[in-house]
């Protein structure tokens, strides 16, 4: 079925579609480019027919690539070996001369998937769907925090913040769903965009397309995909990155692979368009200062600055929401003057007990299990207050999960007793005997 975005989205920002290209003149990239694809894509294929290669490149054929490949057969590093009316069925091989000219090429890079677009395309197709196009209305952001149970005055503190466009500080103790937080932030931008697969500045490639971070829209799920578009970009979801104690400084710069010589784009290049979380903030193997200092420009003038492996800069969009996370003290982390970079700051506590329960009854239903007040009460007395823990969101997911466990090993229905709470309480709780840790061995 495929989505059609509501009214009020309909904006350059939701209905943006990347042009497809009708001739090689009209192309954002220098023929050159294109003649190395096609001919590091035929040394790994050998023979090729002619529509197989505008697929992999995801170009046209006629207008585009035919041009390319005619002029490749005129110079016989590529010929004909069977041809039936339309050249767009002629079956192609690569020829001796023709692979002594793609090693050459793959001496500079060993990119071969979809033709990248000019830098100039993607700073010009971030900037039309980019954040500032988008207003979120009070209606559509609970409309996206539906499912989700929270302190009510949380949304009237996001709402801001989102519209802002400037960064976020989440803080609060672990497990209350800070996460899920930004996801529902992200979620209420709202529409797809358009990104790139790749990006050519002066020869070299930058890799944007990420199969692990970025979420593709399928073929019938957006109308944009029924027409013409430029296919060397994919429609994504608008991104979320999330990243924690893993992320470097070095991880925030172009990220070039020696051995196939091009780069993957960093984090925040990749998350354009949507939202770069950095969660457990000042777990970081970066000091949470000099973090903050890479980020005062970006911030400021959204705008970022990457570099060559040459020493070339590039200047990027930075068009997303950056939001901190994290369950460690502020002031034990960064100072006033780090804070008031950040405009706003918006704690998630510890559910008050209704919430606890709602978020209990919520997980009860998604799962399938019975739900009871009582069953909640009893193992909120018994091993959250009795035992002077403090009530976390994520409790109630993880108890109801280990007891699903218990009735898949068992094979029995989906039930939960007092015992069963028991039991998974004890599988989940730490208790920490310093008796035992501190007995002579």
């Amino acid at each position: 079925m495929l989505r059609i975005p509501p009214m009020e989205l309909f904006s350059s920002a939701a209905l943006f579609t990347p042009p497809e290209p009708e001739s090689l003149e009209s192309l954002d990239i220098n023929a050159n480019v294109l003649e190395g694809l096609i001919l590091r894509l035929m040394h790994v294929n050998t023979t090729m027919v002619g529509h197989q290669i505008a697929e992999q490149i995801c170009l046209p054929f006629f207008n585009v690539i035919e041009p390319i490949l005619n002029n490749l057969r005129d110079v016989r590093l590529i010929e004909i070996t069977h041809g039936e009316m339309s050249a767009v069925s002629y079956l192609y091989a690569i020829t001796e001369a023709g692979r002594t000219r793609a090693l050459q090429y793959f001496e500079q890079t060993t990119y071969v998937g979809p033709a990248p677009v000019a830098l100039d395309s993607y700073i010009k197709t971030i900037k039309q769907q980019g954040l500032q196009n988008i207003s979120v209305s009070a209606a559509r952001l609970r409309d996206s925090f539906d499912g989700l149970v929270f302190e009510e005055n949380i949304l009237e503190q996001i709402g801001p913040a989102v519209n802002s466009g400037r960064s976020i500080f989440l803080y609060g103790p672990p497990g209350n769903g800070k996460t899920s937080v930004c996801e529902r932030i992200v979620k209420s931008f709202g529409s797809s965009i358009f990104i790139p697969y790749a990006v050519e500045i002066g020869g070299q490639i930058i890799k944007i397309f990420d199969e692990y971070n970025h979420s593709e829209v399928a073929p019938d799920g957006d109308m944009r995909l029924q027409g013409k578009y430029d296919k060397r970009f994919r429609l994504i979801n608008r991104p979320i990155i999330i990243v924690g104690g893993e992320l470097t400084m070095e991880s925030l710069d172009l990220i070039w692979n020696e051995e196939a010589r091009f780069y993957e784009a960093p984090f925040q290049m990749k998350a354009n368009g949507g939202a770069f979380m950095i969660d457990d903030f000042g777990r970081q193997r970066v000091e949470p200062k000099t973090l903050l200092n890479r980020w005062i420009i970006p911030l400021e003038k959204k705008v970022d600055f990457l570099t060559l492996h040459t020493g070339t800069k590039i200047e990027i969009p930075f068009d997303q929401l950056i939001v901190f996370s994290t369950n460690l003290n502020p002031r034990d982390l960064v100072d006033d003057a780090f804070l008031r970079r950040i405009r706003y700051k918006i704690p998630v506590n510890d559910p008050s007990p209704e919430s606890f329960r709602a978020i209990w009854r919520t997980v009860s239903k998604a799962k399938g299990v019975p739900y009871a007040d009582e069953i909640v009460d009893y193992f909120v007395e018994k091993h959250m207050r009795g035992q002077g823990r403090p009530l976390r969101g994520c409790v109630p997911r993880d108890i109801i999960e280990n007891i699903l466990d218990v009735c898949r090993y068992k094979q029995i229905e989906p039930t939960i007793t007092a015992e069963m709470l028991d039991s998974a309480a004890e599988g989940y709780f730490v208790k920490f005997d310093d008796a035992s840790y501190n007995a002579p061995l």
